[in-house]
Parts: C-alpha cells; sequence; structure tokens
C-alpha cells in the first residue's frame, strides 16, 4: 500500500514547479535525504523544475515507511522557506490535510501517530544549582569559562532529559556536544564571548551541521547573544536547519519559567514556520 498518495505527490510536484527555482528544488529534497533516481515517465514532462522533481521521487519507494518519512521531510523543509508567503504555506498544510496528514511547527505526521508531548520535570533545587554553576562561570579566565560552559551545557541536557554527549573533534573540526528530543539529533555549539555572535559564526556552524546527515539539526547556545545584522542576514539566506538560544533565554530555563525541552520545541516550530533562526524565550512566553 502506497503511504504516499499520487495527488499529493503530484501537488507538491506543481508546487515546487511554481515557488521554488532549480537550487531550491535541490536543496530541500537534499537535505531530507532524497537523492535522484531515473523516471520513467508514462509521457515526457515539461519543464527543467517538473523533471528534477521526478528525478528525486524516482529513488523513493511509496509503500516504505522510510522513503514516505523522507519525502515528509522535504515538504517540511519547503515549508520553513522564509520566502514563502502565507498563502503558500496554507496551501501546502491543506493538501497534507487532505491526505490525512497533521503540520506541527517543522513536524509532519499522520494524525493516528501524533508527536510525542512529554516532559521531564526538573525540581527547583536542582535549577538553583544549575543556576550557580551558570554564575559561577563569570570568574573564571576566558580559557577556562569555554570549556566550563560546555560542561554547564551538558548538565542541563542531563536535567532534563536529553540524552547529551560531550564535545568531540572529526578531522578539521570540533563540535562541541549533541543531544536527542523526539528523536531528532541536535549538534551543539557553545560559545562565550563577550561580543555578540554574527553571520559568519551562524554560516560556519550551518555548514557543519549540514555536513553531517539531512535529518540532523543544529541547537547554538551563545551567552552574549547574536547581533541584529547577522540574524537579518542569515534568514535571506538558505532554509535554516539551526536554531539559537542565548545568556538570557538561559536563565528563563533555570528560574523555571519554560522548560529547556518546550524551548527547543517551540524554536524549532518559529524556524519551520518562519524560517529564522532565533527568537528569544521573552517574546516566546508572551506571544
Amino acid at each position: 500500500m502506497e503511504l504516499i498518495s499520487p495527488l499529493l505527490r503530484t501537488d507538491f510536484r506543481e508546487f515546487c514547479v511554481s515557488y521554488f527555482v532549480l537550487r531550491q528544488i535541490d536543496d530541500i529534497f537534499t537535505m531530507a535525504g532524497v537523492r535522484k533516481g531515473k523516471p520513467a515517465f508514462d509521457r515526457p514532462l515539461t519543464g527543467q523544475r517538473r523533471v528534477l522533481v521526478e528525478e528525486y521521487y524516482a529513488s523513493l519507494r511509496w509503500d516504505n515507511e522510510a522513503d514516505a518519512s523522507k519525502f515528509l521531510k522535504t515538504v517540511s523543509y519547503a515549508l520553513a522557506q522564509s520566502y514563502l508567503q502565507e498563502p503558500e504555506k496554507t496551501f501546502l498544510k491543506q493538501i497534507l490535510d487532505r491526505d490525512g496528514f497533521t503540520v506541527d511547527g517543522i513536524d509532519i505526521f499522520r494524525r493516528s501517530n501524533p508527536p510525542r508531548t512529554t516532559d521531564v520535570q526538573v525540581s527547583q533545587n536542582a535549577l538553583a544549582e544549575l543556576r550557580k554553576e551558570l554564575l559561577g562561570l563569570e570568574r573564571l579566565e576566558p580559557k577556562q569559562r569555554g570549556f566550563e560552559f560546555e560542561r554547564f551545557l551538558n548538565h542541563l541536557f542531563e536535567r532534563f532529559g536529553l540524552a547529551p554527549k560531550g564535545s568531540f573533534r572529526l578531522v578539521g573540526e570540533q563540535i562541541d556536544g549533541s543531544f536527542e528530543l523526539d528523536s531528532h539529533v541536535y549538534l551543539v555549539e557553545a560559545k562565550w564571548h563577550a561580543l555578540q555572535m554574527d553571520q559568519r559564526q551562524l554560516l560556519a556552524f550551518r555548514g557543519q551541521v549540514e555536513s553531517k546527515s539531512a535529518w540532523t539539526r543544529g541547537l547554538f547556545v551563545s551567552n552574549s547573544g547574536f547581533t541584529k545584522d547577522g540574524l537579518e542576514a542569515f534568514a535571506h539566506g538558505r532554509a535554516t536547519n539551526i536554531i539559537g538560544m542565548s545568556g538570557q533565554d538561559l536563565y528563563f530555563v533555570l528560574e523555571g519559567r519554560i522548560s529547556l525541552r518546550e524551548v527547543i520545541r517551540r524554536k524549532a516550530r518559529y524556524a519551520a514556520e518562519r524560517g529564522e533562526f532565533y527568537v528569544s524565550v521573552f517574546d516566546l512566553l508572551n506571544e
């Protein structure tokens, strides 16, 4: 039995033809882990974009759960494109709804199989210990502070049940750690600097995340936050697969105002709906 209907496939193909250029079509499919195949056309297709979509479709088995998931990830990356207007995003949601799918932030799921919404409760005493640990970083030397900031984040992730993994080194690059939430793996970049992070650092981290696998996401934690110009420039590029967190965001979590798991979910949803890398926890709480 086919898990993705021919009508949904055709509608999405024509959506790509109408709103994306060739490079953007390549981006959303390759980010979802879809490779090109050799389509067998019943009749000749017109247009490079239409043919390109069918080449990606040709590598997918529509009765295979893993391939169906790749298709849905492709649609989710399409939804995350910042240059799409609300009417176009609404159309995508409508054709998904027609076929029994629901959009929840960056995720698309069958209505019979909703996403996990469980959370982990962290005591006020544990949060107080984490606050003390974070405040203690101010007294350290700059070189030591960066290393201890990574350790603090691992402690934070552990408390919230995110199965963190400490820093690890690949050839030519350093990854500060990783964690898992709702079956999604996030790579972590941790920066404790006096200056805010700009577009250059964001682009470098996005490149690291993209080079690992199509389903990997990233969390960039900058104690000093991010420059306004950097955020605006980054938002006008390709679809974002990373989200950001500032020191102020951390304090909202450590004060018990909101769960870390909920922060990450809501930031990911914001990125999916608006194509923007960063939204403050203050704004999320006051939406």
